[in-house]
């Protein structure tokens, strides 16, 4: 339940927004040990696919702070894609079925899962039980008891789980959830979020991205509903219910949504609704805002420049950012730099174990409103 804070519990909570600030500061330095010796960590890498390719690796190979010892790909295309892109011949390729072999080397400190999520749950399994900390693309893995398991494994081996929702990195919505703790909206009404993604993805992506359940939720509207926990402080809902729309012809034959609304109520009335679209042609469209009884607070699109021109009629403006690894270029790097200050003791990690356990919650009833048509209780 959202509740009001004191400035005394405003000023200790806003620690939290401190740390976002000084990893975003810290992007590019040099985390020093007890030791005051430098150290490299050695990394493996689970999955070379269009995500990791693109954003993730690019951002491990550029903090020198991590030194990628091989990385795991099925595909032999992608292999060869990745090398080629990136320049990285000189870093050897495995197949999963090695991973035990290659996780159990002594002298490997993490590693990082981008793979399929399916897979999540037993690669991150497998590292931590040979005490590798994991930081793994969203979500945790497949389902509430996976994820909790996987955490729970993280405790008993003493190793770092961090789950990558990167928004959390971005300095708007960082300061949004700066702003709601502070109490200066009053009390929060509603929340409003927006995804309208940019391109739209493969059809062979939609239609394996999630065969259960409702891929438009569990995939795209789950860094939302991240976002809805943290900005409530992972309160638990009240309610929840989910209208969708099937617009192309393709998804209307595998039966896979590409437009949808979800919303959700809170105990204290307060109302948070999800818009969602697979295809936006404007460019990616990425939205929060926070309305209060004293205001209203919002993270808006940056644009691909500040450069602008105003006319008699009217203004010309440049386009949105062309899709998410543009919008989020330095949240996806800074969520690479926490994951060192977390291993290097200097904080604890952005996004825990009952936040995640949360957004599985809320995405499966979410999901079974969905197939309902029903308004969810919790």
């Amino acid at each position: 339940m959202i509740r009001r804070l004191s400035l005394s519990t405003v000023s200790k909570e806003a620690g939290l927004s401190r740390k976002i600030r000084e990893c975003q500061n810290s992007l590019f330095s040099t985390v020093v040990e007890k030791t005051n010796k430098k150290r490299r960590l050695n990394v493996g890498v689970l999955g070379a696919g269009r995500i990791a390719t693109s954003v993730h690796i690019p951002n491990i190979l550029r903090d020198r702070r991590y030194n990628i010892n091989w990385i795991i790909e099925e595909s032999d295309q992608q292999t060869q894609k990745c090398q080629e892109e990136l320049f990285i011949q000189d870093i050897p390729f495995f197949k999963a079925i090695e991973r035990k072999r290659l996780l159990a080397d002594k002298g490997l400190d993490a590693i990082f899962i981008f793979s399929p999520t399916a897979t999540h749950a037993e690669f991150i399994c497998d590292g931590l039980k040979e005490g590798k900390s994991v930081m793994v693309e969203k979500p945790t893995a497949e389902s509430y008891t996976d994820i909790k398991t996987c955490y729970e494994t993280a405790e008993k081996y003493g190793a770092v789980l961090l789950t990558s929702f990167q928004r959390r990195f971005d300095s708007a919505f960082s300061e949004l959830k700066e702003t709601a703790l502070s109490g200066r909206l009053g009390e929060l009404q509603l929340i409003r979020l927006t995804s309208r993604d940019n391109p739209k993805p493969s059809y062979e992506f939609l239609s394996n991205a999630d065969s259960t359940g409702c891929n438009l939720i569990s995939d795209m509207a789950v860094h939302d509903v991240d976002m809805m926990v943290w900005l409530t402080s992972c309160s638990k809902p009240r309610s929840v219910f989910v209208m969708t729309h099937i617009r192309d012809e393709m998804l209307q034959k595998i039966k896979e949504p590409d437009a949808g609304v979800i919303c959700v109520k809170f105990e204290n009335g307060m109302i948070a609704t999800i818009d969602v679209f697979r295809e936006c042609v404007y460019g990616y469209d990425i939205r929060a805002e926070l309305f209060g009884t004293k205001g209203m607070a919002m993270a808006d699109n940056p644009r691909r420049s500040s450069f602008c021109v105003d006319y008699l009629e009217g203004s010309n403006m440049p386009p949105l950012h062309y899709s998410f690894p543009q919008r989020f270029e330095k949240a996806f790097a800074t969520a690479v730099s926490h994951f060192y200050s977390c291993l290097a003791g200097e904080v604890k990690p952005l996004i825990t174990k009952e936040e995640c356990l949360m957004v599985s919650q809320i995405i499966d009833k979410a999901v079974e409103s969905y197939q309902t048509g029903q308004v969810v209780n919790f």
